[in-house]
């Protein structure tokens, strides 16, 4: 597992590899089987959980032919290693994974809401150092008791989002979990830039699943 590690963390210090225009396709299809998984780790339901980051996996492998850039393949190699010992691997080390392939997106947040600066609730994250950064994510917001929320739809429209980029966020994230309530879901989202080429990958609160039960609006 140490060598998948260390293969991982040189493809996310090369994220080309993931931001191409061939790859994106395929990008998005990965990320959405993870924002299903994390559902699934969420409920201790760990083999669902394993077998949609797998599914995830395969999409991102099913991509690899479409880059034609990289002179090595360590991408490849590790992808077919992962599902010739997928039996062999735990669910920790998935995320692991994932958080290296992705360039650690733990340590972002995109914001669209009152988390922003300058908003009534800032405070939750003012105390976080780190990095502001600004892009567009792609979808539509839905309003529910004064409240606004993000679906994510990368047919929709471009929406401006505040990006927070910190080590800390990592200590942080069950606290802001706490604060958004069952309503906001955290989910991996790509972030693009104005002429729509994806920067990094971020977390964003986007609507809950829960939003559908109609006795949790009551």
């Amino acid at each position: 597992m140490y060598e998948r590690s260390k293969m991982a963390e040189r493809l996310s210090a090369d994220a080309n590899w993931w931001q191409s225009r061939e790859m994106r396709p395929h990008l998005i299809k990965s990320i959405s089987r993870f924002n299903e998984a994390r559902v699934y780790s969420e409920k201790n339901a760990e083999i669902e959980a394993c077998e949609t980051i797998f599914e995830g996996l395969d999409e991102l492998r099913a991509g690899v032919e479409a880059y034609q850039n990289r002179e090595d393949g360590d991408l490849e190699t590790l992808l077919d290693d992962l599902v010739a010992h997928g039996d062999q691997i735990d669910l920790p080390f998935l995320w692991g994974l994932i958080e290296r392939l992705f360039g650690h997106p733990a340590n972002r947040l995109a914001i669209y809401g009152t988390l922003k600066r300058g908003g009534h609730n800032h405070r939750i994250i003012e105390h976080i150092a780190g990095e502001w950064m600004e892009g567009f994510v792609c979808g539509r917001i839905e309003e529910y008791y004064g409240f606004p929320f993000f679906v994510w739809d990368e047919g929709g429209d471009k929406f401006p989002v505040e990006v927070l980029s910190s080590s800390e966020l990592c200590e942080s994230w069950e606290r802001i979990d706490r604060f958004e309530g069952i309503w906001y879901h955290r989910n991996l989202i790509p972030v693009n830039d104005s002429a729509d080429n994806i920067l990094f990958i971020a977390n964003i609160y986007c609507k809950s699943g829960m939003m559908y039960n109609p006795g949790l609006l009551q």
